[in-house]
């Protein structure tokens, strides 16, 4: 069984991601995989031939200017998503022959398409302004720039109506593991 771990930027899907490891479980982080892939020659010389040489330093992928760049754009974005996303899903498909339960997480998991290589989703909630106030706390940027970075994904509330289950995130951790125990024994 494969089971999607989703949710909007800073709606704490790592903490139950790092939960389920706690447990036991493998969960494996699609946005591990995708910045594994900004190492890829193949991966920096389309980036390089898109953007200039001005997005590498150190003779990796300057992650910080790339993200200013994709999070500003939709269609950097897109170009961007097309060239890492097929890497990374052929990735997961290699986990899942290892694994009968493997649980991964995906932030763009709606956005790219995927929903059908699941059993089952899960999606991690917090309403738009917790959202907002944690990610301007954890990456220390500005309200416009955290704003530009959750509405480059699909709406949190679209997100909800779609999932199998949802954890609700606003309360206290205690209250969100208790939630996923609850749907662990569902799901097991």
């Amino acid at each position: 069984m494969m089971i999607g771990i989703t949710g909007t930027i800073s709606s704490g899907k790592s903490l139950v991601s790092d939960y389920l490891r706690k447990c036991g479980f493998r969960v494996i982080d699609a946005d591990q995989l995708a910045q594994a892939e900004l190492s890829n020659k193949d991966i920096i010389n389309a980036l390089v031939q898109r953007y200039g040489k001005d997005i590498v330093s150190n003779n990796e992928i300057n992650r910080k200017k790339l993200g200013e760049i994709v999070f500003h754009s939709k269609e950097d974005r897109f170009f961007l998503n097309h060239l890492i996303h097929p890497r990374v899903i052929a990735k997961i498909k290699e986990f899942k022959k290892i694994d009968d339960i493997l649980f991964v997480e995906v932030p763009l998991l709606y956005e790219v398409g995927i929903e059908k290589m699941f059993d089952k989703i899960i999606v991690v909630y917090a309403d738009y302004q917790t959202a907002l106030k944690r990610l301007m706390k954890r990456d220390n940027i500005s309200q416009e720039y955290a704003h530009k970075k959750i509405t480059s994904q699909l709406d949190i509330e679209e997100k909800r109506k779609r999932a199998d289950y949802v954890i609700d995130n606003r309360g206290d951790i205690e209250n969100t593991y208790h939630q996923l125990k609850t749907i662990l024994r569902r799901l097991l």
